[in-house]
């Protein structure tokens, strides 16, 4: 189309120079000319502009026409064109996310991000994977390749994404792709899964990407902490502190009783994530004027020396308050 209006507007410029048409004008001519609307009189002068007078509307139309019917079949039978219906969906994406394996973890990532609303263009390289299913259901791009192939990096538009996410089970094919999307857009977001935590420690720095995590790395801390204390929900490690997420349940007597939330933050180093009153509904992050009564069930969060401090209150308010025998 593009080609249709250039060459016709230089032809209207060359061969009607006395009205000295402006390139933007000659092609907005041959753009109504193409729909049957003529921008001036036949012209009886030029034996070309009489020719392109015919010749233009049937060049234009069939290439309407034909991008139509395309576009219809594409949309009509989207899994035989599904690449091609991919790349289509994929270049009008921006600040969007790649997300590359699409295993157990990928499938995971995949529903938390669409549920948060973010667009997401997924590369798997196994078409009979389980979950590809899901992704065509949701209507995301998929693409169903091997992402070390930096063409189909281009297909998924990492250029304009926000992040990708390497989560494959192969960790030298995890590297090569971080590094190639790295390299197409050295802005981007590279949240790498790696096997081999010492690898990992390596690449975050040396590469200069910003997460790099081992799937055990992330499991040793929560499978040690709940073996200690079943109460422990979760458990991360920020900056090589141990920091926790436990339930814990407040007592008359218990050094919890009567205290607002953020004297909890200043006097235990810790945040209340939930509070369940004992009478009406839960509450997440509750404000920071709330006070605990005797009978409140709380998920905490903070280090883990901090709960272990107030763990340690609460034992001695326990044998402080015992009865005597």
């Amino acid at each position: 189309m593009l080609l249709i209006l250039t060459i016709g507007g230089y032809l209207f410029m060359m061969f009607e120079p006395s009205k000295r048409h402006s390139l933007i004008e000659a092609m907005y001519y041959v753009f109504s000319l193409i729909f049957g609307e003529p921008p001036e009189t036949f012209p009886e002068d030029s034996r070309t502009l009489q020719a392109l007078f015919f010749i233009v509307p049937i060049l234009g139309l069939t290439v309407i026409i034909e991008g139509i019917i395309d576009f219809a079949m594409m949309l009509r039978d989207r899994k035989r064109s599904e690449r091609s219906w991919c790349m289509t969906m994929a270049k009008s994406f921006s600040d969007h996310i790649v997300l590359v394996g699409f295993g157990r973890l990928g499938f995971r990532t995949f529903t938390l991000l669409r549920k948060l609303g973010e667009a997401v263009v997924v590369i798997e390289g196994d078409p009979h994977n389980q979950f590809l299913e899901e992704v065509r259901r949701d209507g995301s791009p998929l693409f169903v390749c091997d992402a070390r192939r930096e063409a189909i990096l281009d297909d998924a538009n990492v250029i304009k994404a926000r992040a990708i996410i390497v989560a494959t089970n192969d960790d030298l094919a995890n590297l090569e792709i971080a590094l190639d999307a790295r390299r197409i857009n050295p802005n981007i977001r590279v949240v790498l899964r790696m096997f081999d935590q010492h690898m990992a420690d390596k690449i975050g720095h040396g590469f200069n990407i910003r997460i790099a995590m081992s799937q055990a790395a992330i499991s040793a801390p929560t499978f040690a902490m709940t073996a200690v204390e079943p109460s422990i929900v979760n458990t991360v490690v920020v900056n090589d502190q141990l920091v926790i997420m436990q339930r814990w349940a407040v007592h008359k007597h218990g050094p919890l009783h009567e205290l607002t939330v953020i004297d909890l933050l200043q006097e235990f180093g810790f945040t209340v994530v939930e509070r369940h009153p004992k009478v009406g509904a839960p509450q997440i992050f509750p404000p920071a004027d709330t006070r605990l009564h005797e009978g409140d069930r709380l998920i905490v969060q903070g280090t883990y020396a901090a709960l272990t401090e107030l763990r340690n209150a609460t034992d001695h308010l326990a044998e402080t308050n015992m009865p005597a025998k």
